[in-house]
């Protein structure tokens, strides 16, 4: 009975410790390509030669309200999935339509404002929108749908970071 009893106690512990474990494997069941990559990554592509379009002018100013930089990237990455399409058509601004090069785009904005609380000064090489919720079976998962790159910055406690947005999506 000793001998069953081990081996049967390390099939359990095995199947306690799998059953713990948060799969992504339903997210690359789906067709097409998925949210994640892996374990610790997003899957992102490249808005340059997608059905997006995203340009985003960072302004910040330090506690008194002086400015203290203004930048501006006009290319940046999203996640290639119906996630994307979601935060642009229910969480940004009033639809637009505009037409650039021959090409009819849907056309939202949003500003982002945020005071930042930190410790020491902080660098900032990429600028994101985060989507929050249950994803997919992955719940209380925070992650950049958008996101760019531009001039890096530092950022000190009780400076004030504003992020306006504007993204174009491409019309069918």
């Amino acid at each position: 009975m000793k001998e069953f009893t081990i081996p049967l106690l390390g099939v359990i512990f095995v199947v306690l410790l799998a059953g713990s474990i948060q799969s992504i494997t339903a997210d690359h069941l789906e067709p097409g390509e998925g949210i994640f990559k892996n374990e610790n990554q997003i899957n992102v592509i490249l808005s340059k030669d997608s059905k997006y379009e995203m340009f985003v002018l960072v302004e910040i100013r330090n506690a008194q309200g002086e400015l203290i930089s203004v930048s501006e990237s006009m290319h940046g990455e999203h996640i290639p999935h119906e996630i994307t399409d979601y935060m642009f058509d229910e969480k940004f601004g009033k639809k637009e339509i505009i037409t650039f090069d021959n090409i009819k785009y849907e056309k939202r904005q949003l500003i982002d404002q945020q005071e930042i609380s930190v410790e020491f000064t902080t660098f900032v090489p990429i600028w994101t929108i985060h989507f929050c919720g249950d994803i997919g079976g992955h719940p209380d998962v925070c992650m950049p749908v958008f996101q760019a790159r531009g001039a890096a910055m530092y950022v000190d406690n009780g400076d004030l970071i504003k992020n306006q947005w504007t993204i174009l999506r491409e019309m069918n």
